[in-house]
């Protein structure tokens, strides 16, 4: 161990890990180390861990707290207090979602007690989404570019891998592993090059009841004509495979990488939690630097997920990014009506609880800290948006069966949109 490493208190570790991380200019920082030792059978598998920035790190003049919250930059020892992970939440956001991590594990054959967050990110090395790197030695981990095979090929190896990943070979799926993304959600997703731009590609899963690509895209398209900061996006067809080609906001102008936190990981919420909406407007009164632009924006965004049906508004599913100035809320993303429809949505709406209303969204904007006028201005911009939601799913090629499943989900919230936008 270098002098000026992170020297963790953790006795017998199991595993050590470097955090690299990559700035916007693209210098790769020594940030500092994780630890974490073998499971604490004696409370049942309990997992003990911790991190500590390097020295060297703290006075770089490009030095960012990983988690300004539960990782402030200071030289103490920050024990993850996370039994059942033994990491912090900032280093789990580094994971694949529940496909990724499946992928993971089949590549590298991990049994039963290899299967850690701390180990699933040693393997992980610098193939995610994101700023950070995680490596057992002292270079920085090369990024695992996807292999020469053309993006078709890839995309029917993960519809198989989806469908049955015993269909899968060695090869395909090591290609798969280096492509394969890191947000949150069951869906299969890749990341690849298209046009020169490098590009999340989310694909259809053998589960669907309806086209979920063309979906999302289309949503993706009422929600900017409702006025949300999303990002580049479009449909490209890949021999018989369609995928929703998003670009990705975490890379830099400088060929470099923007850090980026989930609301979950800032709001130290694990596993069942019982949050809202304004835990999400205090935080970010908190946290972010541009709140006169976040606030009305995150506003803009529960609304329309109350429109659509969004009902699945996991904390995942929002994030905020350093720029290299401040933090800030991220383009949206994850945009879907919940199919089939289920009503409640994951995040509630103050005393409304989980199913919003017109009552509900009024407050909300209060809560947000914004005026009457604007929020009903934002209310009825993002109900205008919606009526038209059959033309946006038909242009983009949404069957009549997907719009017969939809339909009665989305006209009742549409129903509800005008009753909204008259509060």
């Amino acid at each position: 161990m270098r002098p000026d490493a992170a020297a963790c208190s953790t006795a017998s570790a199991m595993i050590a890990l470097i955090v690299w991380r990559r700035t916007p200019t693209g210098d790769i920082l020594r940030a500092g180390e994780i630890r974490v030792a073998e499971p604490d059978q004696s409370h049942g598998g309990r997992l003990r861990g911790e991190f500590r920035y390097d020295r060297v790190y703290l006075e770089h003049p490009q030095a960012l707290a990983l988690d300004p919250i539960h990782l402030p930059l200071t030289s103490v020892v920050y024990p993850a207090e996370r039994p059942r992970s033994g990491i912090h939440g900032v280093f789990e956001d580094s994971l694949p979602d529940l496909w990724g991590r499946g992928l993971l594990m089949r590549r590298y054959r991990l049994p039963r007690s290899r299967q850690t967050p701390a180990h699933l990110l040693m393997h992980l090395s610098q193939s995610g989404l994101g700023a950070l790197a995680y490596g057992i030695g002292e270079t920085p981990p090369a990024p695992e570019l996807a292999p020469s095979r053309d993006t078709e090929a890839l995309i029917e190896a993960a519809e198989r891998y989806d469908r049955n990943p015993a269909e899968v070979e060695d090869a395909e799926l090591i290609a798969l592993f280096r492509a394969a993304s890191s947000p949150g959600g069951a869906r299969p997703k890749l990341v690849i090059h298209h046009a020169g731009v490098s590009c999340m590609a989310k694909l259809g899963s053998s589960r669907d009841r309806v086209d979920m690509v063309r979906v999302e895209a289309a949503c993706l398209t009422l929600a900017r004509d409702a006025g949300l900061h999303v990002p580049r996006f479009d449909v490209a067809e890949f021999g018989r495979h369609a995928a929703l080609l998003i670009e990705r906001f975490d890379i830099s102008t400088g060929a470099g990488r923007y850090h980026t936190l989930s609301l979950q990981t800032l709001l130290g919420a694990d596993d069942w939690y019982q949050l809202g909406y304004p835990d999400l407007a205090d935080l970010l009164r908190q946290v972010s630097g541009r709140p006169e632009n976040d606030l009305p924006a995150l506003y803009r965004q529960l609304v329309f997920n109350a429109f659509i049906g969004n009902t699945d508004d996991h904390l995942k599913n929002f994030a905020l990014l350093h720029d290299g100035d401040a933090w800030r809320l991220t383009p949206a993303y994850d945009l879907t009506p919940d199919e089939p429809p289920r009503g409640e949505h994951v995040l509630h709406f103050g005393s409304a609880g989980h199913q919003p209303n017109a009552a509900a969204l009024a407050a909300m904007a209060r809560n947000f800290g914004l005026s009457p006028k604007t929020g009903r201005r934002i209310r009825e911009q993002v109900a205008e948006a919606m009526v038209d939601w059959r033309d946006r799913f038909t242009r983009f090629g949404v069957g009549t069966h997907d719009l017969h499943c939809l339909a009665p989900s989305i006209e009742h919230r549409l129903k509800t949109c005008r009753e909204i936008a008259s509060t």
